[in-house]
């Protein structure tokens, strides 16, 4: 029995292909969008974090093994960066993702996913939503290059309401950002 699925065909077939790396990816796509709706710094690095981790299994299963990598090191790096602002520290993120990450890139578009540690360390509020916006770009990127779904519709699912998130600071800034 064939199912006439028109123009989804080709998102059924990258499913049927890896069932459980495309269901991790669309699970974590609501971890992060309950991320990227917090106006609260804390409560965003926090829910990010756990999107952070979950979206390394989904990358590690579609043998993106370098997006998996940043994506698991970017956990770490979220949470130091909720502890201080050093750019020691950043650096000390920026450096361990390169190293590690070199030996194990084929191709140019890996280069991508390790854009977005500055904002983490050095912005707050609006500017940080900012600079997650840019890494973002990259992240949607890659992702589409890579025929992940789940991280396809996650950045994209990001990259808007980060976008609201962002309005919605301007229209409405909290009291005491910090």
């Amino acid at each position: 029995m064939s199912l006439e699925l028109g123009w989804l065909q080709p998102v059924w077939t990258l499913i049927e292909q890896q069932p459980l790396a495309q269901g991790i990816g669309l699970a974590a796509m609501l971890v992060g969008v309950s991320a990227f709706l917090q106006r609260d710094d804390s409560r965003f690095r926090w829910r990010l974090c756990l999107y952070q981790g979950a979206i390394a299994v989904h990358f590690l299963l579609m043998g993106a093994s370098t997006a998996a990598l940043s994506a698991a090191l970017s956990c770490g790096r979220t949470i130091a960066s909720g502890r201080t602002r050093s750019p020691w520290v950043m650096l000390f993120f920026l450096v361990l993702v390169w190293v590690l990450g070199i030996p194990g890139i084929t191709s140019a578009v890996q280069w991508l996913p390790t854009i977005g540690t500055w904002g983490l360390f050095r912005t707050r509020g609006l500017a940080l939503r900012l600079c997650m916006l840019a890494g973002g770009l990259c992240w949607t990127s890659h992702n589409i290059l890579i025929g992940s779904i789940g991280g396809s519709l996650i950045e994209t699912t990001f990259l808007f309401v980060n976008c609201h998130t962002m309005y919605r600071m301007w229209r409405h800034p909290l009291a005491n950002p910090l």
